[in-house]
């Protein structure tokens, strides 16, 4: 007959022989193939440590050493930008410099070469004023084709007046230069290709006296006074002591002139 307690004592005797299955000699053997593992373990992460001590005191003496020679890097960079700095400004004060001396030296020109200023004068290319005359002409309304004002008459005006001695002149405030041209286009006259309309009026900058009377003398002159008399066109003069010409447009100063085109023949 089974005890009541027999199950528990069946379970432990299980237990047991679980437990003691393996022989005590086969532990004996397994902690002698634990133990030299371990130790190999151990010597290995302490060479690792101690490679990776000697690198890191590697970097911090390469740093060390190397920090002179950065620092003397940037000192050098420093004093270079310095001086670039301090030869530009040097150079920005020598270029102000040449530009004042440049103004000086063409406010002298305009201020104390008269051929200069005589040149710039005859080429149209400065303003004018002073005293001179004033012709106003205008075409005959009621008359026939007599009585008209074209191109050729004012031509003829206008070099009767640089004859008479005129230093100046301009026509419908059109400065007359020496590349001003004064044709008729459609039946309308232009100056400077600019189209004027009459009354035509002409200001000539030079001695009043003696240019109204050189110009009534010369051929010019006595052409208007016949012109007025035969076909009644309007013609006056004014003396005054007050008279001013703008200077001809950029585009009839400057010379032009045909240039050869590099490989065309």
């Amino acid at each position: 007959m089974v005890e009541p307690g027999a199950p528990q004592r069946a379970e432990g005797l299980l237990e047991q022989i679980a437990n003691t299955a393996l022989d005590d000699d086969y532990y004996v053997v397994r902690a002698g193939e634990l133990a030299p593992s371990r130790k190999f373990n151990t010597v290995l992460t302490a060479l690792v440590m101690a490679v990776f001590a000697l690198l890191v005191t590697i970097a911090a003496l390469q740093t060390r050493n190397d920090r002179p020679a950065t620092e003397r890097e940037r000192s050098t960079l420093i004093s270079d930008v310095a001086a670039r700095k301090e030869l530009q400004a040097d150079r920005e004060a020598s270029a102000a410099k040449l530009r004042a001396e440049v103004e000086t030296l063409s406010a002298s020109v305009d201020r104390f070469d008269p051929a200069y200023e005589n040149l710039r004068l005859q080429a149209a290319d400065e303003g004018a004023s002073g005293p001179g005359i004033k012709v106003v002409v205008s075409p005959n309304q009621f008359g026939n084709d007599k009585g008209r004002i074209t191109d050729s008459d004012l031509q003829l005006l206008i070099n009767g007046l640089w004859y008479a001695g005129a230093e100046a002149v301009s026509l419908n405030d059109q400065r007359i230069g020496t590349l001003t041209a004064i044709h008729a286009a459609n039946g309308v006259i232009n100056v400077n290709y600019r189209d004027i309309a009459p009354p035509f009026r002409v200001i000539a900058i030079g001695s009043s006296e003696s240019l109204q009377q050189r110009f009534e003398d010369n051929p010019a002159g006595r052409y208007w006074a016949a012109r007025q008399k035969e076909a009644g066109v309007g013609f006056g003069v004014t003396a005054s002591s007050d008279l001013s010409v703008d200077p001809a447009p950029k585009g009839r100063v400057n010379i032009r002139h045909a240039t050869a085109i590099e490989g065309e023949e």
